[in-house]
């Protein structure tokens, strides 16, 4: 039996307010073979995303508008806090009615059958679309720490600088 051993990652936080964002891709196959989609954009006052040891932050990321790109399923979670906005930008031919429907979903203005809304609608809903991907993107300036993935908030490292 081979026994896990603790891992190390990279916590990055943002050191301003509104400086988070839970981006959501989805697509839908049409019937005729061709694909439409819309990109979700959830803006948060707080949360943290995460990093492999490989997949340092850079310089440029920590100060670029685009930000550090942080994949959801590594380390502790987001824990998103105060959502405070949520766009919806569409790629394809749309009715007004499906937009409106979309955005409604995705702001918390309707809810499915069973009360989901947002990013579980997305995830989770009774709907034709499919989700492509999906990224924490943190915008900076940035705190970056070292820290176990095996330990909730057991800090190795404080303040680790992006790289070159």
């Amino acid at each position: 039996m081979k026994l896990k051993t603790s891992s190390n990652i990279y916590r990055i936080v943002p050191l301003e307010k509104k400086s988070i964002e839970y981006v959501i891709e989805c697509y839908q196959k049409l019937s005729d073979g061709d694909t439409r989609g819309f990109t979700a954009t959830f803006l948060y006052r707080w949360g943290q995303g995460f990093r492999e040891l490989d997949n340092p932050v850079s310089k440029w990321e920590a100060t670029s508008n685009d930000g550090v790109s942080c994949d959801p399923t590594i380390g502790w979670g987001a824990e998103l806090e105060d959502s405070i906005s949520v766009w919806v930008d569409f790629d394809g031919d749309w009715t007004d009615e499906e937009r409106e429907e979309i955005e409604a979903y995705c702001e918390g203005e309707l809810e499915d059958e069973e009360g989901r809304c947002c990013e579980a609608w997305l995830f989770d809903g009774h709907h034709e679309y499919e989700v492509d991907s999906d990224e924490i993107v943190i915008h900076g300036p940035v705190k970056i720490d070292l820290v176990d993935e095996d330990k909730y908030n057991n800090v190795i490292e404080e303040n680790i600088e992006p790289q070159e």
